[in-house]
């Protein structure tokens, strides 16, 4: 019979104490968000105005506050997006942001093997206006951000703080060019944008 887990004097702990020892998760810490200064060097966020100058926006009319059906963007855009898998999830979003996320998230699976399965997608197409910034599109409205769960759960934005499993994914997704929501002024650390430079080399060769 397994023995039940006790404290440094020997007592038994209560139940709900014993299932956190079992549940929690190293990826679930909390720790302070880094400088900003010391992330994102290098890396500037996606450039949502360019495309909207070049594109315009998925659909017509008023930005939503909520997420449109990808069914409402305009013929072009929708050419643009796909529904791929891409390693733990499936996600709607644009092809070569996709593209580009699959590539990144097979170097986790390598790397960081444990942490890769502790990953979530809470959504990448999102037809939108920035959060109280209405007539503002999005990184999401174009389907080029992506926001993660870590063991099922979302960090709190806002809050200066950000789980560990996102800053040890953060360390892998710079490497392949995309920018950190931990950086916003207002911290979104489950956020990840395709940054400035890749985004335009992609319009420069055509590819967008």
């Amino acid at each position: 019979m397994r023995q039940a887990r006790t404290n440094m004097a020997g007592v038994a702990l209560p139940f709900a104490l014993r299932l956190f020892f079992v549940m929690s998760s190293p990826y679930l810490e909390l720790l302070p968000v880094p400088a900003a200064s010391s992330i994102n060097t290098g890396i500037d966020p996606c450039p949502t105005s360019l495309i909207e100058r070049k594109f315009g926006l998925p659909i017509t009319g008023k930005l939503p506050a909520d997420c449109a059906a990808p069914s409402a963007a305009s013929a072009a855009w929708q050419k643009r997006f796909v529904l791929e898998d891409v390693g733990p999830f499936r996600v709607t979003g644009h092809r070569n942001a996709v593209a580009l996320l699959r590539t990144t998230l097979s170097a986790v699976k390598t790397e960081k093997p444990k942490l890769y399965t502790a990953l979530g997608s809470a959504g990448m197409l999102c037809m939108r206006h920035v959060r109280g910034i209405p007539g503002l599109p999005s990184n999401h409205c174009f389907g080029l951000a992506i926001d993660f769960y870590i063991e099922g759960k979302l960090d709190r934005r806002g809050d200066g703080k950000t789980y560990a499993g996102l800053l040890e994914l953060y360390s892998i997704f710079k490497r392949f060019g995309w920018f950190w929501g931990a950086e916003f002024r207002t911290e979104d650390s489950m956020h990840f944008e395709v940054g400035s430079r890749v985004v335009r080399d992609w319009i420069n060769r055509g590819l967008f």
